[in-house]
């Protein structure tokens, strides 16, 4: 199938930056909600791909993404014309954690580098790069400013019906590099609402975990990155008894580091007590809710800290320090690091409750 026998709608506006995909430039798209970017990417990917240049995507819409499930950046490459990136496998995914990049920017900037520079290694010569509708100012603007001076993109390609995107525009107006570009929405934007935004969701994650099989391994075997839990020596099991008689809680685990103590407890424990126990151990004391950990969606992490898949981790040993994950990864061995996500998901892709920023320790 060709180009122009595809089911699109295409502006005029679009010429430029049809241009530039057939031409093998680095385009990054901005636009607000519901603008069309992810038809837009295909767009121009399938005009690159026509024109005899290897494309790829990067899909960085943590919440509704099209490449690889939702919380992670997806990349693929674009063989010939597609009617939709949904029509595409993922040949990389990179686990941010959340389906919204706010309280998890430097993961979500971090993660389009490191596809975008796969991408690369691919043999990509244009590569398109789809963002989320996160164009507020403020987080918005820190976010998307991150991403492109990371990136160093040909073109940035605003997609606005007015001028929703100037404000992210306005600071290379008068830079040489990157081009700027501004297009209209196509007429055949569908806006989804709230409900449809979860239902999609909860699709995703169900068709992704459709092959996935039950598997457990000692935590020992896939230290955590984003956590300080695993990160120090256990406490011998008196120094427990007494966390546990000065909190009124159940200590589950409990380990020593360079700044103090970290406890995973079952129970509410007083603030003041647990201020109170950080100076006995040489710092500050913190605690993490064992049951923020049940269902708690992670990323499993290959040799070069990649992303090899998700799991979910559905309980934990503390006695005998193993993990229970559900995961599609056909061989567990090859995990050597685990991410911990900020949502809770069920097997069938339900989503059971966020933990927010820094809950984790």
């Amino acid at each position: 199938m060709t180009q122009s026998q595809l089911p699109w709608d295409i502006p005029s506006s679009w010429s430029p930056a049809l241009e530039a995909a057939r031409a093998g430039a680095s385009l990054f798209l901005l636009g607000a909600v519901d603008s069309g970017k992810s038809t837009l990417a295909a767009v121009l990917a399938s005009a690159a791909a026509e024109a005899g240049r290897v494309a790829a995507v990067v899909d960085a819409d943590l919440g509704q993404s099209s490449l690889g499930p939702p919380t992670c950046v997806g990349m693929a490459r674009v063989p010939r014309p597609v009617a939709s990136l949904d029509e595409l496998q993922a040949e990389a995914i990179d686990f941010v954690g959340c389906s919204s990049p706010v309280g998890h920017l430097l993961a979500a900037a971090s993660g389009v580098h490191a596809l975008a520079r796969s991408a690369r290694d691919l043999g990509a010569e244009t590569l398109i790069v789809d963002t989320t509708g996160l164009i507020a100012a403020g987080v918005g603007r820190a976010l998307k400013s991150a991403k492109i001076r990371l990136l160093d993109p040909d073109f940035l390609v605003a997609l606005q019906a007015d001028d929703e995107v100037e404000h992210l525009l306005s600071p290379f107006a008068h830079r040489h590099r990157p081009r700027l570009l501004r297009l209209r929405p196509s007429r055949r934007v569908k806006p989804r609402t709230r409900d449809q935004r979860a239902a999609r969701r909860q699709h995703k994650f169900a068709a992704y975990f459709a092959s996935g099989r039950p598997v457990e391994v000692p935590w020992d075997a896939v230290p955590i990155e984003n956590s300080a839990w695993t990160s120090g020596e256990p406490a011998p099991g008196h120094l427990r008894a007494y966390a546990e008689e000065r909190l009124a809680c159940e200590v589950l685990h409990a380990e020593v580091r360079a700044d103090g103590l970290l406890l995973i407890i079952s129970g509410r424990p007083d603030p003041a007590a647990l201020r109170a126990l950080g100076p006995s151990f040489g710092g500050s004391a913190r605690a993490i809710q064992a049951e923020t950990l049940a269902n708690l969606l992670v990323g499993l992490l290959g040799g070069r800290g990649e992303t090899l898949a998700l799991a979910v981790l559905e309980s934990v040993d503390f006695r005998s320090r193993r993990l229970r994950l559900f995961t599609p990864l056909d061989d567990i061995a090859r995990a050597t690091g685990l991410r911990l996500g900020s949502l809770r998901v069920a097997r069938d892709g339900a989503e059971l409750g966020w933990i927010e920023p820094g809950e984790l320790a």
